[in-house]
């Protein structure tokens, strides 16, 4: 047969030919698409609006500082896609605002990646509620886009928002025999110091215990430029970890009016928590 009529029937033959019918489908050129994990959508708990600690004089590269909006999340973020124009603020007047910085604030601690901090650029107004408008993922790669929360005054006092045991990356003293120690950790709507208001660990046989102690990681900027560094924060955080004892079945946690103070000395609202575990503590 002459060279072009074999080659001829060689096409004819590869145009008729189908995969057989057990054959798996076979992906498609390129890196394949990745693949987001599913499961509950991460929400933000709580955003409470505070003034800066300096006050209005207070400038961010240059820019006056209107107010500070603190977030907290339901699961650690992703540090990588922390932007400030992803997030917009609504004032009670109608105007839009973007925040000009956003971080894991004060972000010194291991537990801070569900804590974040909205600088809004002055002057000061009353805000009514703060949108993630673009892409922003937590730790698990879920996107946030679209995530929404009504913003509480500044002048409302900081209050409790979530409670989760936790047996490591606390700062609770270990107990004798025990491998971890074990800690009851509170995250409030905004940064907070120990109070000294009663705080109750509700046991599943109905006890109620007192925490063994209370753990804050703080000190002073002074402190923290200190060589060799101390592991705590320049200022005072959204969390407060309640030392229990290992082992004990706690299910609640009741907090007095006062059992946490604000930033500029205001005492805490009361709350009572059913426990959960939405996060490693880390």
């Amino acid at each position: 047969m002459p060279a072009l009529f074999r080659v001829a029937a060689a096409l004819a033959f590869a145009a008729c030919a189908v995969a057989p019918p057990d054959m798996p489908p076979q992906p498609p050129g390129g890196a394949p698409a990745a693949v987001r994990p599913l499961g509950t959508p991460t929400r933000i708990l709580s955003a409470h609006a505070q003034p800066p600690p300096t006050g209005d004089e207070r400038e961010y590269f240059g820019v006056p500082v209107g107010t500070l909006v603190y977030l907290v999340f339901t699961r650690p973020l992703d540090p990588a896609a922390l932007i400030p124009s992803r997030f917009v603020v609504l004032a009670r007047d109608g105007t839009r605002r973007v925040p000009i910085a956003a971080s894991l604030a004060p972000a010194s601690e291991r537990d801070e990646l569900r804590a974040l901090e909205l600088v809004v650029p002055a002057p000061q107004r009353e805000l009514v509620s703060v949108t993630v408008a673009g892409q922003l993922f937590d730790a698990d790669g879920r996107d946030l886009d679209g995530q929404s929360a009504d913003v509480v005054a500044a002048d409302a006092p900081p209050f409790p928002v979530a409670a989760e045991l936790v047996s490591r990356g606390t700062d609770c003293p270990a107990q004798p025999g025990a491998e971890a120690p074990a800690a009851v950790r509170v995250w409030w709507s905004a940064p907070v110091a120990a109070g000294t208001a009663g705080v109750r660990l509700l046991l599943a046989d109905g006890r109620a215990l007192p925490p063994l102690a209370v753990a804050d990681v703080a000190c002073t900027p002074v402190q923290r430029l200190a060589e060799p560094a101390p592991a705590c924060d320049p200022e005072d955080d959204s969390v407060l970890d309640y030392c229990t004892p290992v082992g004990a079945a706690i299910e609640r946690v009741e907090l007095d009016p006062g059992a946490a103070r604000g930033r500029g000395g205001s005492p805490s609202a009361a709350g009572s928590l059913q426990l959960s575990h939405m996060s490693s503590g880390t």
